[in-house]
C-alpha cells in the first residue's frame, strides 16, 4: 500500500494537523521574546519587570505616573499580543479533536476566550490601573481583554488538564497545577503584590499560561514521535 493511498491519507493528514498545531503552540514563545526586545528599548528610564505592568510595553504614549511609561517599540508588543491570539486560535482549531467529546465545548470555548482577550489587549493598548490616552472606552476594552486573557487562559489550562487527566496524566497534572497557580496569583494581585511589584505579581498570573502553551506544544511533539497522540479522542 503506497503512503498516499486513500487508506493512509486520513492518518497522515491527522498527524500533520497535530504537528502543525504543536509547533504553533511552541511558537507562542514569541510573546516572551517580544516582551524582552521591547523592554530593552526603553530609554532613558529603563523598563522594570517588577514596577511596570506588562501592558506598559504596548502603550504608545510617554507618561509619568507612579511609574515611568515610555515604550519606543510599543508596536512590537501590541503586534505580539495579536499574533499570540491568532496562532493560539489556529492551534486550537487543529488540535480540538484530541479533546474528549464531552469536554470539547468547554475546552475549546475557554481557548477562544483567551485568544479573543489577548487580541483585544493588543488592539486597545493601555492599562488596567489608569485611563491612558484620555479614552475611557480604550481603557475599558483593555481591561476586558486582560481579564479574558488572564483568567480565561488559566481556567483553560485547568479545565484542559482535568479533561485529559485519564489520557495524558503527566501533562494533565502540570496543566492543572499551572492553572491553579495562575488563578491564585491573579486573585492575590487584586489585593497585594507580595512585595514583588505590580509587574512581578502580574507575571505570576500570566507566565503560567505562556508556559502551559509551550509545554503543551512540546509534549505533543514528543508524543507524536512515539505515536501516543492518537487520532480523535472518544468520550
Amino acid at each position: 500500500m503506497s503512503p498516499t493511498s486513500p487508506a493512509t491519507r486520513p492518518a497522515t493528514m491527522t498527524d500533520r494537523r497535530t504537528a502543525l498545531g504543536a509547533w504553533l503552540l511552541v511558537a507562542t514563545v514569541q510573546y516572551l521574546i517580544a516582551e524582552a526586545v521591547t523592554a530593552v528599548s526603553w530609554s532613558p528610564v529603563g523598563y522594570s519587570y517588577a514596577r511596570n505592568y506588562i501592558s506598559d510595553l504596548g502603550v504608545p504614549e510617554c507618561l509619568t505616573l507612579d511609574r515611568t511609561v515610555c515604550s519606543p517599540l510599543w508596536f512590537v508588543m501590541d503586534a505580539s499580543f495579536v499574533v499570540q491570539g491568532i496562532i493560539t486560535f489556529v492551534a486550537l482549531v487543529l488540535l480540538a479533536r484530541l479533546v474528549p467529546r464531552g469536554w470539547r465545548i468547554p475546552v475549546v470555548g475557554l481557548g477562544v476566550i483567551y485568544c479573543v482577550g489577548i487580541v483585544i489587549v493588543g488592539l486597545f493598548p493601555g492599562s488596567t490601573a489608569e485611563v491612558i490616552g484620555g479614552s475611557a472606552f480604550r481603557a475599558t476594552m483593555h481591561s476586558l481583554g486582560a481579564l479574558l486573557a488572564i483568567l480565561g487562559g488559566n481556567v483553560w489550562a485547568l479545565v484542559a488538564g482535568v479533561a485529559l487527566l485519564p489520557r495524558w496524566r503527566g501533562w494533565a497534572l502540570c496543566s492543572i497545577l499551572l492553572g491553579v497557580f495562575g488563578i491564585a496569583a491573579g486573585i492575590i494581585s487584586t489585593r497585594t503584590d507580595l512585595g514583588l511589584g505590580v509587574g512581578g505579581i502580574e507575571r505570576l498570573a500570566v507566565y503560567p499560561i505562556i508556559g502551559w502553551l509551550i509545554l503543551t506544544g512540546a509534549a505533543l511533539l514528543a508524543a507524536r514521535r512515539t505515536g501516543a497522540t492518537g487520532g480523535r479522542a472518544g468520550r
